[in-house]
């Protein structure tokens, strides 16, 4: 038979069930309308980078500081988030049960698959730019038109779009190559991660693909991502010491007005469509 301390025992293990169910609630409540302000702020300083970025003379320090705003409000997350979020835009790929079924219309899901693509919007210097592609734009009456990234299947995938002057058509050169992640943190507790790209493949303005073969023949190129999302990637060029060696993790990557070490990506929702304009597709 049950006496008056069982029930009691009941009802206060319920009690507590209660409490532990109302917690959980107002912990996701609050992170949601956490991430909900934090979405909203990066929209705003990416919306006044954009209308900078159109303006006849950019203001590069304001520039600068837009950005090193959209890095700490990424950074001011209750949960670091770079990691992760970098790590899902470098593994994006279609799911199994994606490639295995077709939509209502009768096309496959796959083709409904948008691969993880950004445009670079701005580049503080063109050493930045030499870092992380041919250089092939600096031979003489060539002009960079664009650069393209694309991510997913744990590669890196960079398009170079280059203009010759004259009567001559726009070139593309693709780089492609595996990448590495290593978590970092500053002496300011701001997180970071160290990118290393091994360039293993390059594809010329004639189509043509060329493998690096040996492993002496691989590209290495390391980057230091601050900011990682599906809006935009914010990444600077590892700064060197007098003897030409890399420091682990700049302590304050921003420090510099000018800039010169930073790479800024935006979003391209139409990459297909942006090639086509620029007769590069």
């Amino acid at each position: 038979p049950f006496t008056g301390e069982d029930d009691e025992l009941e009802i206060s293990t319920t009690s507590n069930k209660n409490r532990k169910k109302t917690e959980k609630e107002a912990k996701r409540s609050a992170r949601e309308e956490a991430n909900a302000m934090q979405s909203a702020q990066i929209d705003a300083i990416l919306e006044s980078i954009e209308d900078l970025l159109e303006t006849t003379n950019c203001d590069v320090s304001q520039l600068v500081s837009y950005i090193k705003n959209l890095v700490d409000v990424g950074n001011s997350s209750i949960n670091q988030v770079l990691t992760p979020n970098l790590k899902s835009l470098v593994s994006a790929r279609p799911s199994s049960k994606k490639r295995a079924t077709k939509s209502f219309s009768g096309e496959d899901e796959e083709d409904s698959w948008k691969q993880p693509s950004f445009r670079l919007a701005w580049v503080g210097s063109d050493n930045a730019i030499c870092h992380i592609g041919t250089s092939l734009h600096k031979v003489p009456l060539a002009r960079l038109q664009e650069i393209y990234l694309l991510l997913g299947y744990n590669r890196w995938e960079l398009l170079e779009v280059i203009r010759i002057l004259g009567p001559f058509p726009n070139v593309r050169n693709t780089l492609r190559g595996d990448i590495k992640l290593e978590k970092k943190r500053t002496n300011d507790n701001r997180e970071g991660v160290r990118l290393t790209i091994a360039y293993n493949s390059m594809v010329d303005g004639t189509g043509k693909e060329i493998l690096a073969g040996k492993e002496d023949n691989v590209k290495y190129v390391k980057l230091d991502i601050w900011f990682a999302s599906e809006k935009a990637i914010v990444c600077t060029v590892p700064a060197e010491d007098d003897e030409g060696d890399e420091y682990e993790v700049n302590a304050n990557p921003f420090a510099n007005g000018n800039g010169a070490s930073i790479l800024l990506f935006v979003a391209e929702e139409n990459l297909d469509e942006q090639l086509e304009k620029l007769r590069a597709a």
